[in-house]
């Protein structure tokens, strides 16, 4: 019998062989959902299981930082696909954002150099 502990704990490794599976499914078939391919494939679903992997191994608070941010990106994109933000906004605020993000890691590289 299957106890919660070892579901819970062998979850990850289902994520992960099934982004898989999808990710190779989508060569051969072309999936137009926008929910499934955003919360299974290598997205939301997946971030949250790498997540669960860099806090299980105690990786730096900088990497697992950098694991949420592109996890809360990748919700947001979520939210375009879904039609709860207009294209323009979605556009504008993810491109905002990415060029903050990369401005302040070459200014931090910058400084500690």
């Amino acid at each position: 019998m299957i106890t919660k502990k070892k579901l819970f704990r062998s979850f990850p490794t289902i994520v992960i062989y099934l982004a898989v599976v999808v990710s190779f499914m989508s060569n051969f078939y072309d999936f137009d959902f926008v929910l499934i391919g955003n919360s299974i494939g290598y997205s939301v679903l997946f971030n949250l299981v790498i997540l669960y992997f860099l806090n299980q191994l105690k990786y730096c608070i900088h990497t697992r930082i950098a694991m949420l941010n592109l996890t809360l990106l990748s919700l947001y994109g979520l939210l375009n696909g879904l039609g709860v933000i207009d294209y323009d906004t979605y556009y504008l605020t993810y491109d905002t954002t990415t060029i903050i993000i990369m401005f302040l890691t070459m200014l931090i590289y910058s400084v500690k150099k």
